[in-house]
């Protein structure tokens, strides 16, 4: 036993020494007396490669600036006009597409989503009960999610068609059905769950009653509108190194080689928290850009400046520079909250409250995104990070 304790003693006193001999990241942000110290401080500590912020008071951008690099290895800046994939923020995106057609008369909210599809959607778990586009704005509709990464196609738009994809998952003939696996257990409307394959479905809806593709719809119909010249659900629509890189981070201890990213994200948080390593004992490594089969829960590209001018619509109703979005009803509809407090009490139509601010967040491999608003002041917020999240990154955001 008295060896056992001797034993234990060396190996903590030599982790003391270890931990007071290793390099720390100094933490200036918290001490930093302008927004103009505290972001680059922060981006250090937190290792960011890049950031875009936008920030609209009283209905007017007041700060639009973007810090660090879109390309750290080709040092290039990240600007306010950088477009980078901004993930679930393509959801509410997709739904003024999808109430647009509503207001054509092309779709009704609350009509079974089989009559507007080329293929049947029916949860096995629920006795045949139907689906509707509110249920998938709300994510009620039943549908599980599914986010499986080795779908995605690098460097290109993915060339699985939409309804393909779906087919498989959602369909008894599907080759990945599973015995209705892609479903849960409760009945549409009942339980709210999540679901970027219920994005998927609303995608599909609105590509079938709107006959035409919904990148093709979103560019007509709302990014032309509101200027939003750097914005598309296309990969294709890009230059090769215009869009902003994505990265992931590898934090490593100091003379061991042990490293780790958000791929082993315990050890990623021990090591930050209790090691805070320096710039130079962390490393980017980029991601491709990728193209997603399921792209309506995701694809879009946008820039922080065309993000502020679709805040900016929200803020006044959904006016364009020559019109308006949406009707004055179904402005209403979208950013009403849509469900019993039983079942939530933040869900919009596909928007979602936050600390009393209306808008949505987005994360995927290599970026990590936020859109919110306050209607009721003219206030809004776009930060976008072409790094994949973690906790620290979470609170930094």
């Amino acid at each position: 036993m008295r060896k056992t304790l001797i034993a234990l003693g060396v190996i903590l006193t030599a982790l003391l020494v270890y931990w007071l001999a290793s390099p720390k990241q100094v933490m200036r942000s918290e001490s930093a007396q302008t927004f103009a110290d505290f972001v680059p401080a922060l981006m250090e500590e937190e290792a960011i490669p890049g950031m875009a912020i936008a920030v609209v008071r009283d209905h007017q951008v007041v700060h639009m600036q973007g810090y660090g690099f879109a390309d750290v290895e080709a040092r290039k800046p990240m600007t306010a006009d950088t477009p980078m994939n901004i993930a679930s923020i393509s959801k509410p995106i997709l739904g003024i597409v999808l109430l647009q057609l509503h207001d054509k008369g092309l779709l009704d909210l609350d009509a079974d989503i089989n009559a507007m599809l080329p293929f049947r959607v029916n949860n096995p778990n629920a006795d045949g009960q139907p689906i509707s586009i509110r249920q998938l704005a709300t994510h009620t509709s039943g549908i599980a999610d599914f986010y499986v990464v080795s779908d995605y196609q690098k460097g290109a738009d993915s060339p699985t068609p939409l309804v393909d994809h779906l087919r498989g998952l959602l369909t008894p003939e599907g080759a990945r059905y599973e015995g209705g696996a892609h479903y849960l257990t409760t009945a549409p409307g009942a339980e709210r769950e999540y679901s970027n394959l219920g994005a998927g479905v609303a995608g599909a809806v609105a590509e079938t009653v709107g006959r035409a593709p919904l990148a093709a719809l979103a560019k007509t119909n709302v990014f032309e509108p509101l200027g939003m010249t750097n914005s598309s659900w296309l990969l294709a629509d890009y230059g090769p190194g215009e869009l902003a890189t994505r990265y992931d981070v590898a934090q490593c201890l100091p003379f061991t080689g042990l490293c780790a990213s958000t791929v082993q994200p315990k050890r990623n948080f021990l090591i930050r928290k209790i090691f805070r390593p320096v710039a130079t004992d962390r490393h980017f490594a980029a991601y491709p850009q990728f193209g997603n089969p399921n792209y309506p829960d995701g694809g879009v590209n946008a820039s922080a400046r065309d993000l502020a001018m679709l805040a900016q619509s929200m803020l006044a109703g959904g006016k364009t520079r020559s019109g308006h979005l949406l009707s004055t009803g179904s402005f209403d509809e979208m950013l009403k909250l849509q469900l019993p407090l039983s079942i939530d009490d933040r869900q919009r139509f596909f928007w979602r409250d936050r600390n009393g601010l209306i808008g949505h967040a987005g994360s995927d491999q290599g970026v990590y995104t936020s859109l919110y608003f306050d209607t009721a002041k003219g206030n809004a917020i776009v930060v976008l990070m072409n790094r994949t999240p973690d906790l620290q990154t979470e609170q930094a955001m």
